[in-house]
């Protein structure tokens, strides 16, 4: 029992260790952001590397930011915008050298359809395309951008891509929303013209013999902590035997000893 009651502050030991080795070398693996600010009209988030309107999911607003992850696609980088993954053109985008404060808008806008109305996969009034209900004055719907399609007769034919409170994504029809105001985003970095996405997304850039090291020097000093626990101590010694320890017997109420005690 006593020995796995050792055993416990061992182990704990060992795998703190193994775990500060491998955030040690994890830390050579940082990812470089590059945030691209949106400097026109019309620059379109896609779903797919794919230039075609029908990918589009909807126009950025401009001034704000969005965060290039990659660019092996010889016409789209692989981008961020908020909670959302997808592509922008690489001729509509330049990597900037810095992180914004607010790189994305913050809008919430609310229905006042008396009737609700429905949230779409795409930005037609049919009914194949509807994806959710959204009652009258249903507040905190999450805007993300703009996008165009069918109208109302004499309306306008804007749409606000959103995002509801049950993180079902669509387009809301803006004529029966509130008319967002979006301000102008000023944070403004100096441009990076050939953005360099290789360490940040291929973990091979550190060599093996780099990662060895780093793992063998955090190790070391737990090595020595391990062994500390399990080595018997060297300080505490063990009080010596008499000889030969008396015997005594009793005698009423005094005690004497034998001739044998006396050899």
């Amino acid at each position: 029992m006593k020995k796995l009651t050792l055993s416990f502050p061992i182990i704990f030991s060992f795998l703190f260790c193994f775990f500060l080795a491998s955030s040690s070398a994890n830390l050579s693996f940082a990812e470089r952001k590059y945030y691209a600010k949106i400097n026109q009209s019309e620059v379109y988030f896609y779903s797919q590397p794919i230039d075609s309107s029908d990918y589009q999911l909807f126009s950025i607003p401009e001034s704000y930011f969005v965060l290039l992850l990659d660019n092996e696609n010889q016409e789209f980088y692989y981008a961020q915008y908020d909670d959302l993954f997808g592509y922008v053109k690489k001729t509509q985008v330049v990597a900037m050298d810095g992180t914004p404060s607010m790189p994305y808008p913050t809008l919430y806008y609310r229905i006042f359809d008396l009737d609700g109305m429905h949230m779409y996969s795409s930005p037609y009034l049919q009914e194949q395309y509807e994806v959710a209900y959204i009652p009258y004055l249903t507040e905190s719907i999450i805007f993300y951008g703009y996008a165009k399609g069918d109208s109302i007769p004499g309306k306008s034919n804007l749409w606000y891509y959103s995002k509801l409170d049950n993180n079902e994504y669509g387009y809301v029809y803006s004529v029966f929303c509130d008319n967002l105001t979006i301000l102008e985003n000023t944070e403004v970095f100096s441009i990076i013209d050939n953005p360099d996405f290789t360490s940040a997304n291929n973990p091979q850039s550190l060599s093996s013999v780099a990662m060895t090291f780093i793992i063998i020097g955090v190790s070391l000093p737990c090595i020595v902590v391990i062994y500390l626990l399990i080595k018997p101590s060297l300080i505490t010694e063990k009080a010596p035997k008499p000889d030969k320890i008396l015997k005594k017997k009793r005698h009423g109420d005094y005690y004497e000893f034998d001739d044998s005690d006396l050899n």
